[in-house]
């Protein structure tokens, strides 16, 4: 009992990668998941791997329900279960995360951003969340700024993609 107690107090900071594919039985998602977490221990990086899944799997069906004006928001009640049991996911520690890190963070989807590279500074691990959230927020901004006749539409759209595909370099 000890020595587990031990180890899991060694552990590093890690990461943790979730993917997952649909449309399944019980889920009318048509898209490919992908979400990844963050932690000072391994524990953690699963805490924030599952928050960021959620989010991924929500947005991602309200980008679908923006899309497709008769869908019926009873095809998608299940997704966010089954996504859960189904993802695979893949955790390692990751000891460069515990240091320092000025980070670059970018979104590679034209529609949603201009391809700019946002920065951020922080520990490695933190640093990957705090710069999904730092991208997510100026997509949307952008998207209210340009105020599109689709706006609704396109912030759904754009928000799935941002919390999906948004990716954190620490070099």
């Amino acid at each position: 009992m000890m020595l587990v107690l031990v180890a899991a107090a060694l552990a590093g900071p890690s990461r943790c990668v979730a993917t997952w594919t649909g449309p399944v039985e019980g889920c009318a998602l048509r898209a490919e998941v992908v979400a990844s977490g963050a932690g000072p221990s391994e524990k953690a990086a699963e805490r924030a791997l599952q928050k960021q899944l959620t989010r991924v799997v929500d947005r991602s069906i309200a980008a679908a329900l923006a899309r497709m004006t008769l869908a019926d928001e009873s095809q998608f009640r299940a997704c966010e279960d089954v996504v859960q049991a189904k993802a695979y996911i893949n955790c390692f520690e990751e000891p460069a995360l515990a240091s320092p890190a000025f980070c670059f963070v970018d979104l590679p989807d034209p529609t949603c951003w201009t391809g700019e590279v946002l920065q951020v500074e922080d520990l490695a691990w933190r640093a990957l969340e705090v710069g999904r959230h730092k991208m997510c927020a100026a997509v949307d901004a952008r998207l209210v700024a340009q105020n599109y006749t689709d706006l609704a539409t396109r912030r759904a759209i754009c928000a799935a993609s941002c919390e999906s595909k948004t990716t954190v370099r620490c070099p």
